[in-house]
């Protein structure tokens, strides 16, 4: 069943909602998690499907499948992108996949197939149709897999980071169960974590689902004829052949209201209205039935987690209730879905476009290094101008708008101090080049440098102690071969700078004055600055959050 993810506003305005609500919705993340993806975002860079990713909340698939309802066009299978005809890849060249992050695919006639992360801006699908002369048919992928497909075919790269992030896709996908015909269930090699109630399901009764009358009508007329069974004699119970046990032949079709009530029935059975009142159990179903039980198939992790915390079941009585509505299936002729289950379906989703028949393996062979299309004349980076004081404080408190102008406010002042200078992101015990400036010192080669913590280094100590750092550059092998990425210059004496967020080192400013050089040592208003840094990090994530508005109360 497709989703409908636009709503008319009070204007009459259409409203696309945007992928953190979706996603939220459908309760594939919590707004704690979008929450925390949003922060992220703001501070290390990145869409909010790159965040989401690197959190491990979603999977690649997921995340474009998702991206295909926002976007209203389809997605394609990766293993569809592995080989791509060198003649397609020359319709788009080099500058302007970068400029829109595009490749493309397939040529069928005068449809040219492109995918993007960005299929919605129409500036891109027009120049693009006017250079290639050819009807732009647009597809959606993550942004991670859009720049390790720019950094295979057209020789783009991007930071580090966002190649950590594919190879740890590419792995959990290797892991990943083969689609099989039937549909079954797999255990999970790691437990699932177990959260908070992913959402609060609304309250207002679902009437086409099951009224509040009929819902304790039918639970009193049930248990009063189960207990009269129970008042039976034994000997009257199997007196003859036909009263013995058969197996109950699934239904043709089971309804919404008989999956309800058989999950009530069994939760008043396991005695969870004496701990929760069967209002709020009733008002819970009907949403949740509504909301989780689709195409025959439903995942119990939501009333796990629904039992859990209104009822504070310890672990090993909640496994005993989620093992009794299990076992609710072959009555039901449903499929259920247990916490740290996961359901292998072969259908791909209706977002999916297929290649298979158009990209034959023969046809288009793995691409040498001479069918990337030629390279085009680099284009001199943008020179970071020095600022005072005073406008580093503006840019970084009034007028900041995104994480890069960030960088520029701080390296804007840095230039004042230091005739080399370099901004790192420190995340997942990793630190990543980001932006810098001086001689030597490229934004490509900044942003293919990456450094592990778990080895002795300059970084490391600064990370640790959350101070910073002025004197000589100790012979470590990680600070060794920090300063060959940085050209090979060995200065005297360096500065590295930690900038918090939440009194966590976030970012590092790195800084020398070049061959033999020492830095200064009046730098007072250097580390001013960067304790202003948390109030224009909260400053981009409030603007932010507004962006992701988010069910309940519009808060996240």
């Amino acid at each position: 069943m497709r989703i409908n993810f636009y709503a008319k506003t009070k204007s009459g305005m259409v409203k696309k909602f945007e992928l953190g609500q979706m996603l939220v919705k459908d309760g594939l993340i919590t707004p704690a998690q979008l929450k925390e993806a949003v922060y992220n975002q703001v501070i290390f860079g990145g869409r909010l499907g790159t965040n989401l990713l690197e959190l491990g909340y979603i999977d690649e698939e997921t995340l474009s499948r998702y991206l295909a309802r926002q976007h209203r066009v389809k997605t394609i299978r990766l293993e569809d992108l592995s080989q791509i005809r060198a003649s397609v890849l020359k319709l788009i060249p080099r500058r302007l996949a970068e400029k829109y992050q595009a490749i493309p695919i397939r040529l069928e006639g005068n449809k040219l197939y492109v995918v993007m992360t960005n299929p919605s801006e129409m500036g891109a699908l027009s120049e693009l149709s006017f250079v290639t002369g050819k009807t732009i048919i647009p597809l959606v992928l993550p942004e991670v897999r859009i720049f390790d497909l720019l950094n295979r075919y057209y020789g783009i790269g991007r930071e580090l980071r966002y190649m950590n992030i594919a190879m740890l896709e590419a792995e959990r996908r290797k892991k990943k169960p083969k689609k099989v015909a039937k549909l079954k269930l797999k255990k999970l090699a790691v437990p699932v974590k177990q959260t908070p109630e992913k959402e609060k399901l609304k309250k207002e009764p679902v009437e086409e689902l099951i009224s509040e009358e009929e819902f304790q009508s039918l639970a009193t007329e049930y248990f009063s004829k189960r207990q009269g069974e129970e008042a039976e004699p034994v000997s009257q119970q199997s007196a003859s052949p036909a009263s013995s046990p058969k197996p109950v032949l699934p239904l043709e079709k089971t309804t919404p209201k008989q999956v309800a009530l058989a999950i009530y029935r069994e939760l008043v059975r396991q005695g969870i209205d004496q701990e929760i009142p069967q209002p709020r159990i009733q008002d819970f179903l009907r949403a949740y039935i509504k909301s989780e039980f689709k195409d025959g198939i439903l995942s119990l992790k939501l009333l796990a987690n629904f039992l859990r915390q209104e009822a504070s079941l310890e672990q090993e009585r909640l496994n005993q209730i989620i093992d009794s509505i299990s076992r609710l299936e072959e009555s039901l002729g449903i499929t259920m879905v247990r916490p740290g289950e996961e359901a292998v379906v072969e259908e791909l989703e209706e977002e999916v476009i297929e290649l298979e028949e158009v990209v034959e393996p023969e046809e288009a062979p793995e691409l040498e290094i001479e069918y990337l299309p030629e390279p085009e004349e680099i284009v001199p980076e943008p020179e970071i101008p020095e600022l005072s004081f005073e406008q580093a404080t503006k840019i970084l408190l009034e007028e900041t708008q995104n994480r890069d102008d960030l960088a520029r406010a701080v390296l804007g002042f840095a230039k004042g101090f230091f005739s080399r200078a370099v901004l790192f992101t420190v995340r997942n015990n990793q630190v990543f080049g980001w932006q810098g400036f001086g001689e030597k010192i490229t934004s490509r080669g900044v942003q293919n440098f990456s450094l592990s913590l778990d080895q002795p280094s300059l970084f490391k100590t600064v990370v640790e102690t959350s101070c910073h750092y002025l004197g000589p550059v100790i012979a470590q092998p990680e600070n060794q071969r920090f300063l060959e990425a940085l050209g090979g210059v060995k200065p005297q004496s360096v500065f590295l700078i930690p900038l918090l967020w939440q009194e966590k080192v976030v970012y590092i400013l790195y800084g020398d004055n070049g061959e033999g050089a020492n830095v200064p040592f009046e730098i007072g208003e250097l580390l001013i600055l960067a304790q202003k840094l948390p109030s224009a990090i909260q400053r981009l994530i409030e603007e932010k959050k507004k962006q992701y508005q988010v069910i309940q109360g519009g808060k996240i």
